[in-house]
């Protein structure tokens, strides 16, 4: 049947003079093998071929996609966006909106927080594709040899939880994080401080997150090191890289990991403390807030494609709720669909897929703003500073604060 297929579009365009319509995509080696199997199921479903350039990740990427933008937009149709850059290409007029073509199924089943990854300012630009959160992930045979089955629900239940830790001898530091000047930082600062009930910005873009909630996270970030004594020092040139690794030869009890956690937990190539690793929600001041972060991307559509529908279709095809099932069960992409995370099928690849579904419900994203990149790099150096106690936490804010509103005047100054 392959064959035959194959065969008839052949004729086609020698006889028929059909032009086999070509997509052109850009992105890292990972899963190659997967997407080059994909691309010719596309090609044998619909006639239209997609072509890869494969290039390292991080600079390499971005800068041929970028470049290619600047030039007109047509040399990638369809690429892969992280949430954070969706308002940067929107502002700037990179990227074409799907709204014509995303249906009411689709909106409807999508997990929330994937989705309006790829939206901004009322219209979508993408499909959810790696669809990740930051998960809270413990040990659950050590917490058992100090009394708890179950991990605590606040942040002055886990602190006194990680003393008891200490104290017994289990481990020499409770908890590792990944707060480096990087934007691993980043990350775990918006999920701290969404789990005291703070946020980064108001509606028009004012700083809030120099609030007296943003303080309080903040203060708690730099108390885990030098009052509470339970979080490794080391952290603060640490990645999720290092926590990773301190996960794997069990020197921690809990942290945090993005993607499907116990996956390299429990893989023994790779872990000490295999089936002992479970998920819990994200711990919040209150009990009520069990928010983590965010850091979903998608396929978007260039707005120099010649292509669009073709476009829509193969990023439907890949990333929509089949094709997302697909990835998930083969390349182990963690998909962005309610339909995918309560197939039976994909509930039995993995442990914890259960309580990582309820921890999707509470997910924030890092601040969807064009000038994200500068802004990010101003409030990386201000946190550290607070964090290797150069300035005290209100001081690291209000400077981060005063940035934000210096970028943001710039960037609309820029316009």
């Amino acid at each position: 049947m392959r064959k035959f297929v194959l065969l008839a579009l052949f004729v086609g365009v020698l006889v028929l003079g059909w032009a086999v319509v070509e997509l052109n995509t850009i992105f890292g080696p990972g899963d190659l093998a997967y997407y080059i199997e994909r691309n010719q199921q596309f090609y044998e479903k619909y006639g239209v071929r997609v072509n890869i350039t494969v290039v390292p990740y991080g600079r390499d990427q971005n800068a041929k996609l970028i470049a290619s933008m600047l030039a007109g937009g047509s040399q990638y149709d369809i690429f892969i966006i992280d949430c954070v850059e969706v308002p940067k290409y929107v502002e700037a007029g990179w990227v074409l909106p799907i709204d014509e073509w995303l249906t009411e199924d689709l909106k409807n089943d999508a997990v929330p927080f994937a989705l309006d990854g790829m939206a901004y300012k009322g219209k979508w630009y993408g499909l959810p594709w790696i669809s990740e959160w930051k998960s809270f992930v413990y040990n659950k045979e050590m917490i058992k040899k100090v009394g708890y089955n179950e991990f605590p629900r606040t942040w002055e239940e886990v602190v006194e939880l990680a003393q008891k830790l200490q104290e017994a001898g289990i481990v020499r530091y409770a908890s590792a994080w990944s707060w480096a000047q990087k934007e691993s930082l980043i990350c775990d600062f918006v999920a701290i401080l969404a789990s005291f009930g703070g946020k980064f910005f108001d509606e028009n873009l004012n700083p809030v997150f120099n609030d007296e909630k943003g303080v309080q996270a903040l203060q708690f970030m730099v108390d885990m090191i030098y009052k509470y004594k339970i979080v490794n020092p080391a952290s603060l040139g640490w990645t999720e890289t290092e926590v990773d690794k301190a996960m794997f030869n069990k020197d921690i009890a809990f942290g945090m990991r993005w993607g499907l956690p116990l996956v390299d937990l429990d893989n023994p190539e790779l872990s000490r403390g295999v089936g002992e690793w479970e998920i819990a929600l994200m711990p919040s001041v209150d009990g009520e807030h069990p928010y983590t972060v965010s850091g979903p991307m998608g396929w978007a559509i260039s707005y120099g494609t010649k292509h669009p529908k073709e476009a829509f279709e193969y990023i439907k095809f890949l990333a929509g709720p089949e094709g997302a099932l697909d990835a998930a069960l083969k390349a182990g992409i963690v998909p962005g669909w309610k339909s995918v995370w309560e197939n039976p099928e994909f509930l039995k690849t993995v442990r914890g897929l259960d309580k990582m579904y309820e921890q999707a419900m509470y997910v924030v994203h890092r601040p969807r703003v064009p000038w994200y990149l500068e802004f990010s790099s101003a409030l990386q150096e201000e946190l550290h500073k607070a964090l290797t106690r150069q300035k005290t936490p209100k001081e690291a804010l209000d400077a981060a604060a005063e940035a934000a509103i210096k970028i943001r005047e710039e960037f609309e100054r820029s316009k």
